[in-house]
């Protein structure tokens, strides 16, 4: 039976019909130009990692944004948007202030990196502006994205090579 935090908080993000207004599409990968990335922070080694893989886009051309969750601020400095437990109420939704600007700015593509489900990360998918919102394959949470990877394991790194390979098909129109 879900608990009532889950309940409380898919019956919050349904009676906002924010998302519903924006016009979601996709691009072909050589146009992108920004990429938004959520990330969770709970295991200091693995989030460097993430990281360290996250930057070769900045090599590619890419201007990259990354927002991401963690209880407590990590032990490292990173140009990274931080939400810590105390900026979420009880439900785990962030306080709008924090994350605003984020949410306000129209990245090409949002991805989510968070193998488990996370309550912030998963509000600021569903409201945030950007024209193509990504993550996991999660039946129940169709709300806060327009193309999910079902994913045979845990792995972040084969998640996002999944993803860039699908991001790499997308064509359009002459």
């Amino acid at each position: 039976m879900p608990s009532i935090k889950n309940i409380l908080f898919g019956r919050f993000i349904r009676s906002k019909p924010y998302t519903d207004t924006m016009e979601r599409s996709a691009i072909p990968y050589a146009r992108i130009k920004t990429m938004a990335f959520l990330v969770d922070g709970s295991d200091p080694i693995a989030l460097r990692e993430l990281l360290n893989y996250l930057h070769r886009y900045t090599e590619e051309g890419k201007k990259i944004t990354i927002l991401g969750y963690v209880k407590k601020l990590p032990p490292f400095e990173e140009e990274i948007i931080w939400i810590t437990a105390k900026d979420k109420n009880w439900i785990g939704i962030p306080k709008m202030f924090r994350i605003k600007h984020f949410i306000e700015k129209e990245f090409d593509v949002l991805i989510n990196t968070a193998m488990k489900s996370n309550r912030p990360l998963e509000y600021v998918s569903t409201y945030s502006k950007a024209k193509l919102r990504i993550g996991k394959y999660d039946q129940q949470k169709t709300f806060a994205y327009d193309f999910m990877m079902q994913t045979e394991n845990e792995d972040v790194f084969s998640y996002l090579a999944q993803v860039e390979h699908y991001l790499r098909m997308v064509k359009t129109e002459p």
